[in-house]
């Protein structure tokens, strides 16, 4: 019987070990990555990694300036006409 436990516990260990190795990398990447894009986007002169994503939705991934008077306009033409209203 004692046998039957030391071949069970030799399968099992295993497929514990992969899972949690996996897990453990994946973790220690993914905080890789997020620290490489971070230190990128302020290189870039971003405030952050939201506004990086918003200039790239709006078609300005690496240009700042470029991205900031996109918005300062679309925020002029909006407070005009709430004003206007």
């Amino acid at each position: 019987m004692s046998e039957l436990k030391g071949v069970s516990m030799i399968r099992i260990l295993p497929g514990l070990t992969v899972p949690a190795l996996a897990g453990v990398l994946s973790f220690v990447l993914i905080g890789h990555l997020w620290n490489r894009y971070s230190e990128e986007t302020q290189a870039l002169g971003f405030n952050g990694v939201f506004e990086r994503f918003l200039a790239a939705q709006a078609g300005f991934a690496d240009d700042v300036n470029a991205y900031r008077a996109s918005a300062s306009r679309e925020d002029f033409v909006q407070k005009a006409s709430a004003l206007e209203e």
